[in-house]
């Protein structure tokens, strides 16, 4: 037997594996950080043998919560993902699995590595319709692409999208892969929304932190949904770069794409400091409700922490800009979003092979074109 995560994405501490049914492992810390959450790593054993995996630390996980309820994923060609029997008692999470074959993958979600980011952008370049440009360079040297879809114009609306601020948070460049697609696809609805506006899109804002297996922060060890106030170039460049284009382009609609630990539903945030905003934000969510099935209005983080959701969707009035979404409204006046997906599951359209996934992801994501249209509608 052996463990392995000595590859792009891959986190985890061996403690022992030398038994099938006594591999203990610890989660890693973020790089110059204390948070430790995603895990990625490769098993080599032998098939058709039943193996415990306890993670013996998940208790001390930085959201410990999440693991109630939660099954990890597992893969043998690390292209299909699926859900294996996964169990929390406090302290240790134990991942109970017969491999039918004497490689697999175990992640804590469907990873997004560096080669397929590279496939996307290659892709995406191939179309007439895409530019795409390096804003700059990371502090492990990595690029921050930004690809931009549709011809610039300074009558059009200026559409952003950016994913990945947090690294584990995988789900959320699927989501991307889905809209890029669609937005190359040519369709009516596409030349249609082309014509008026043109798409900003950052698909992975920390390549540095997604290359070292890191769940939230980049190389330097700083979160970067905490950096947007006042951004360094030497700590984070990322934020740096990518602000320093907003401000050159124009925003005129912004989402900041994540996933969330705890709670089994995809929902949509406002920044909240414009009631004026947040009425464009609430028409917005019911048109996404309308264009996709796995998304709901129910469930959001004033709901789930709190019980009740106030008048719009969050507290009016208040501001924090440290995070992209508050910048952004504060900075432009614009409708910001944060999208959240889920680790575990829809609650509302339970899979029991992959839970929530790669795949419903990027469906999500390529969803997304609707509502964005609507909402340019009514402003038109």
């Amino acid at each position: 037997m052996k463990i392995s995560h000595e590859f792009d994405s891959g986190s985890i501490e061996v403690v022992a594996a030398d038994e099938p049914m006594k591999v203990r492992l610890k989660l890693k810390p973020d790089n110059k950080s204390d948070i430790k959450q995603w895990f990625h790593f490769k098993l080599d054993t032998v098939t058709g043998k039943k193996h415990q995996i306890k993670i013996m630390n998940a208790g001390e996980s930085s959201f410990s919560n999440a693991w109630k309820g939660y099954r990890a994923v597992a893969s043998y060609d690390r292209i299909n993902w699926f859900r294996v029997t996964t169990a929390f008692d406090g302290k240790e999470l134990t991942i109970e699995h017969t491999p039918e074959n004497s490689n697999i993958y175990y992640a804590y979600f469907a990873p997004y590595d560096s080669e397929r980011h590279n496939r996307l952008i290659a892709t995406a370049r191939q179309s007439v319709s895409c530019v795409h440009t390096r804003l700059g360079l990371t502090n492990d040297n990595n690029s921050i692409d930004l690809l931009i879809i549709g011809k610039e114009d300074h009558t059009k609306k200026k559409i952003w999208l950016i994913a990945r601020q947090h690294p584990g948070e995988t789900m959320a460049e699927w989501f991307i892969e889905g809209t890029i697609k669609r937005l190359l696809s040519n369709s009516d609805t596409i030349q249609k929304l082309l014509q008026n506006c043109v798409f900003y899109i950052v698909p992975n804002m920390n390549p540095d932190g997604s290359i070292r297996g890191n769940h939230r922060t980049n190389s330097k060890g700083f979160n970067l949904n905490r950096e947007w106030a006042k951004p360094s170039k030497t700590n984070t460049p990322e934020v740096f770069y990518v602000q320093r284009a907003m401000l050159d382009k124009g925003v005129d609609f912004f989402i900041d794409i994540h996933g969330d630990e705890e709670i089994p539903y995809n929902f949509i945030m406002g920044a909240g400091a414009s009631c004026h905003v947040t009425k464009q934000v609430e028409a917005f969510k019911q048109d996404f409700v309308n264009a996709n099935s796995d998304f709901q209005l129910e469930v959001d983080y004033d709901s789930h922490h709190s019980g009740k959701t106030s008048c719009c969707g969050s507290s009016c009035g208040q501001k924090d800009l440290s995070k992209a979404n508050h910048y952004v409204e504060d900075t432009f006046g614009c409708v910001s979003l944060v999208l959240e997906m889920p680790f575990i599951d829809n609650a509302n359209a339970i899979d029991k092979v992959s839970g929530w996934s790669g795949t419903r992801s990027f469906e999500l994501g390529y969803s997304a074109l609707e509502p964005i249209y609507q909402h340019l509608e009514r402003l038109s």
